[in-house]
């Protein structure tokens, strides 16, 4: 439908950044780009504001005609018989998947969602893998950390910006009857789909006030690298590129790395945090234009050892970011930010999502 297509590059600019194609790229979980995802493939229940965890105080009713009566025995065999007393109701308590800093997230609201994720899923002709029940319910939980400290930040989302945002979405339906079969086809009501949309409107602006800070340009370097799993094949290397040899013409012939290798290793520029490898981005920001690395011992999980060279090519203190570049920068931002929010929050969970 239109609407979906619509909806879809709603996150694009977002999504389309975790495909760089240079292995080294740092591809680090962001919370807004799964919020968007879940918008997008499945969407958001609505949060249960009007909906109170009951207390345990079970408030008085009237009793109906056709209510039994209760006798209460006198502990005096010489009082009067005691009347006819209200049976007071059995306390509910909907369940709940978890708790965040006290707020409710309803096991209701948390199968839900559960339900959605495993439809988008297939309709892409795909079994979820993974610890998915995990990862929505920590999306929920994120979620609920968000909207919490946009409260604090005084962060508002007027009905007057839903509607226009709904508005939007209508008209690239092409139509109501579209957009009504839309939210059907996604398990929405109009109630919860205004809820999702408003809580997607609150996150963008959290984002950009964590973000706000991240630069536009940072200093950068242009470098190559080469990989090879012999640490004597790495030191023969070494020295042949100090004896003159063509670092690249080397990469091409010897680096396991199948990605760089036919360009010669190279990385191209990069800022502070952008490599999978920390090791060879600290040697790589702290070599000169020409200079090459002695050779980099780097050991995998697994006990093995690989061994990395990087010649810098070249430097400049103020680059400005490319997109992808810019994308990671603010990934870790946001990521840090969020971190911050779990580790000061009080969060209880219910759901064993390992089951």
């Amino acid at each position: 439908m239109a609407l979906s297509c619509h909806v879809d590059m709603i996150s694009y600019n977002l999504i389309m950044f975790s495909r760089h194609k240079v292995t080294l790229q740092h591809r680090s979980r962001w919370f807004v780009t799964l919020f968007l995802l879940f918008l997008i493939l499945v969407g958001l229940t609505a949060c249960k504001d009007d909906n109170p965890v009951t207390t345990n105080e079970a408030q008085p009713t009237a009793v109906s005609d056709s209510s039994p009566a209760v006798t209460v025995p006198s502990p005096d065999p010489t009082a009067l018989p005691a009347t006819a007393t209200a049976v007071p109701p059995t306390p509910t308590v909907e369940p709940l998947a978890a708790l965040v800093n006290d707020e409710p997230i309803y096991l209701a609201d948390y199968e839900k969602e559960l339900a959605r994720y495993e439809q988008a899923h297939l309709e892409l002709g795909q079994d979820p893998t993974g610890n998915y029940r995990a990862t929505v319910l920590d999306a929920l939980i994120d979620r609920a950390l968000i909207t919490q400290a946009a409260a604090k930040d005084g962060v508002v989302i007027t009905p007057e910006m839903v509607d226009a945002k709904l508005d939007e979405l209508r008209a690239a339906a092409s139509g109501e009857n579209n957009y009504t079969a839309w939210l059907e086809a996604n398990q929405w009501t109009e109630e919860e789909f205004r809820q999702a949309l408003a809580t997607e409107m609150v996150t963008a602006q959290m984002r950009d006030r964590v973000t706000a800070d991240v630069p536009q340009a940072v200093e950068q370097v242009h470098a190559r690298y080469l990989q090879v799993d012999d640490a004597a094949l790495a030191a023969n290397l070494l020295a042949q590129i100090r004896a003159g040899s063509d670092f690249s013409v080397l990469a091409q012939q010897y680096s396991r790395d199948t990605t760089t290798a036919p360009s010669g290793g190279d990385l191209g520029f990069f800022p502070q945090g952008a490599l999978l490898v920390p090791e060879i981005e600290a040697v790589a920001m702290m070599l000169q234009p020409g200079e090459t690395s002695d050779v980099i011992t780097v050991a995998g999980a697994d006990g093995s050892e690989n061994f990395y060279l990087v010649q810098v090519i070249e430097r400049d203190a103020q680059r400005p970011l490319d997109a992808t570049m810019r994308y990671n920068l603010l990934t870790q931002a946001f990521d840090s930010w969020l971190n911050t929010q779990r580790d000061q929050a009080a969060i209880t969970r219910f759901v064993d999502t390992d089951a």
